[in-house]
């Protein structure tokens, strides 16, 4: 993989050297001879956007399918109003088209889109963003896979302190065992809020950034993500997303961020920590990490958690779906849940596929705060049992039971612990008064005993 960023960088001291000639800033014509970016008479002035000082403005055309002839840098591409007519730039194979200024303004109000290809051959373009540019906003971002075996797919890297601002990063398989297309953060650049999507054997790879890693604004797909020792922050965009792919890396980490959800499906294999700051990550696949909930973060889903698990104060873990379904979390080594934390327990029912089972093959170290929450209008009846929670061993109990009276203040909850288990049951709640009540009412009584002795005594002779 770091053998594409290898190249990109020696791409780019490649125009270090001085620009070819006749390079200019310009504005690409109404009306084009072509759709050639590297034919001097498709701009006015007439001239190629080829330098490092160079930016190439983009306004209404009649042709908006625009491709890179040779290598090409500009210090910014810029989409004006008028530009309403979404263009496509191509980053043809293969060549490089490097923006190492500004980057990319898009105020056109439509999204625009740059394509890497790959040849017959297995050669690639290739887009980078090198120093501090930044890819935009309403951006969009497609690098195709290629198909010829052991070439590589189209690119796009992001070098220097380039940001990916909140552009959609879309990373597409190869096909008869070419490479897929690929997505690189090196160096000091940033993900800022981008949409990254990857398909087939796609990638997004962060393994030669600069510690501590990226921060991306979503990842969907069914692609590859590699971290190498980094760490890969997820969820700025505070979009919900589901991701079948595989996240991997020997020592590389993950923290989920933003109000949204992310849902792993897959079989994952980084064995960094999981830190779930904020939002939802739900795992109905499988992570190799031990998983930490904080800041109002959930954990959810009916996957496993291969490693132990600390639900923080002020934490959730919530088996099943966070959007309401029950189902089974299981953790293979051990669940800790501090003061503050919360265990939701999800019940539309009393068959035992109908409600959550928090399932800790360690230990279940418990206090904090259980919530049972009933689904669907299922209401309990007195005497039926749910098992929540199966351990290994238990050290504690939970502190308080949320919700424990319902049925309009009928029914209550109580938690039985068992060496292996634990148990909801549902019982008849007792009305006790309490002290003041009862002091009030003892009163009340004394004094009007005391009125009518009163009465009598003014009665007699």
């Amino acid at each position: 993989m770091n053998t594409l960023i290898v190249a990109a960088i020696r791409c780019f001291l490649m125009f270090l050297l001085p620009a070819v000639a006749y390079a200019v800033s310009a504005q690409w014509d109404l009306d084009p001879i072509s759709g050639d970016w590297n034919t001097a008479a498709n701009w006015t002035p007439m001239g190629v956007p080829n330098g490092p000082a160079d930016i190439a403005t983009f306004a209404l055309s009649n042709t908006t399918n625009v491709s890179i002839s040779a290598n090409t840098e500009v210090n910014g591409i810029t989409f004006t109003a008028a530009a309403t007519n979404p263009y496509t730039i191509t980053a043809s194979a293969p060549f490089t088209l490097v923006i190492s200024g500004t980057g990319v303004t898009n105020n056109s109000g439509s999204t625009q889109h740059f394509i890497t290809t790959v040849g017959a051959n297995g050669e690639f373009g290739l887009i980078v963003f090198s120093d501090s540019a930044t890819a935009g906003t309403s951006t969009m971002f497609t690098n195709n896979g290629g198909t010829v075996s052991g070439g590589t797919g189209g690119s796009t890297v992001f070098h220097g302190s380039s940001t990916a601002a909140s552009a959609i990063l879309v990373a597409n398989g190869g096909s008869n065992g070419g490479a897929g297309g690929q997505i690189f953060f090196d160096e000091e650049s940033t993900g800022g809020t981008s949409r990254v999507e990857l398909f087939g054997n796609g990638s997004l790879d962060i393994s030669a950034h600069a510690a501590p890693g990226v921060t991306i604004g979503s990842i969907e797909g069914d692609g590859d993500a590699f971290l190498g020792a980094n760490n890969l922050t997820i969820g700025g965009n505070n979009l919900g997303t589901t991701f079948s792919g595989v996240i991997q890396g020997a020592a590389g980490s993950l923290t989920k961020i933003g109000t949204g959800t992310l849902d792993l499906t897959g079989a994952n294999t980084y064995t960094g920590n999981t830190n779930v700051n904020r939002g939802a990550l739900q795992v109905d696949g499988s992570i190799t990490s031990n998983t930490f909930v904080t800041h109002r973060g959930t954990l959810a889903g009916t996957g496993t958690v291969d490693g132990n698990v600390v639900n923080n104060d002020f934490g959730t873990v919530r088996p099943g779906g966070v959007l309401g379904a029950p189902g089974v979390l299981t953790v293979v080594h051990n669940y800790t849940q501090t003061q503050y934390a919360t265990l939701i327990i999800q019940i539309a029912g009393a068959s035992p596929d109908q409600f959550s089972v928090l399932n800790v093959l360690g230990n279940a170290n418990l206090t904090g705060f259980l919530d049972p929450m009933l689904l669907n209008g299922f209401v309990p009846t007195i005497g039926q049992t749910f098992t929540f929670l199966n351990y290994a061993s238990l050290t504690g109990e939970f502190s308080h039971i949320k919700h424990r009276v319902f049925d309009n203040g009928l029914l209550q909850w109580s938690v039985i612990y068992e060496p292996n288990h634990a148990i909801l049951t549902v019982e008849s709640r007792t009305i006790v008064p309490d002290q003041s009540s009862t002091f009030l009412l003892l009163t009340l009584g004394l004094l009007s005993l005391v009125t009518y002795r009163r009465q009598l005594l003014r009665g007699q002779p």
